[in-house]
C-alpha cells in the first residue's frame, strides 16, 4: 500500500512540474537585447562634459518591455531614456552622459538596467581613461 501511494505521489508531482513548464513557455514575456553592453571613450582630456554614447536595445520577446528603474555607479554618469512602454519588435535608445573628473587615470563606470524581461537586469559599462 505504502508503494502504490509513493507511486501515485510521484504522478501527481511529474504532472504539476509539467504543466508549470508548458504554462511557462505559452506566456508571452518581454525580453531585451543590447546591440553591445560597453563604450568605451578612450582618452579624454580631464575636466571633458558633455561625453555621450548609446545603447540600442531590441525587445526580442512576446510581450510590452519595460525598464523599471536604473542604478548608477556615480554621479558622473546621467542615463537618458523613455519610460514609453517598447512593443515586441520595437528598438530605441538608453543615452549615457558622462563628465570627466579632474583625477587622472583609468574609469570604468557601470549602469545596472532593471526591466520587466526574463532577463531582469543588465549591467552597461563605460569606460575611458581621463588624461591631462
Amino acid at each position: 500500500m505504502k508503494k502504490l501511494i509513493i507511486v501515485f505521489s510521484l504522478i501527481i508531482f511529474a504532472v504539476q512540474l509539467n504543466t508549470a513548464h508548458v504554462l511557462r513557455q505559452e506566456r508571452p514575456a518581454a525580453e531585451i537585447k543590447f546591440d553591445k553592453t560597453t563604450h568605451d571613450f578612450a582618452k579624454v582630456k580631464k575636466g571633458t562634459k558633455d561625453l555621450n554614447c548609446k545603447f540600442t536595445y531590441t525587445n526580442t520577446g512576446g510581450d510590452m518591455l519595460f525598464i523599471t528603474r536604473i542604478v548608477k555607479s556615480c554621479g558622473c554618469t546621467e542615463p537618458t531614456y523613455s519610460k514609453e512602454p517598447l512593443m515586441p519588435g520595437q528598438s530605441t535608445e538608453i543615452e549615457v552622459g558622462y563628465t570627466a573628473t579632474d583625477q587622472l587615470g583609468i574609469f570604468n563606470k557601470k549602469l545596472t538596467i532593471f526591466t520587466n524581461a526574463l532577463t531582469e537586469s543588465v549591467i552597461l559599462t563605460i569606460k575611458g581613461e581621463v588624461v591631462e
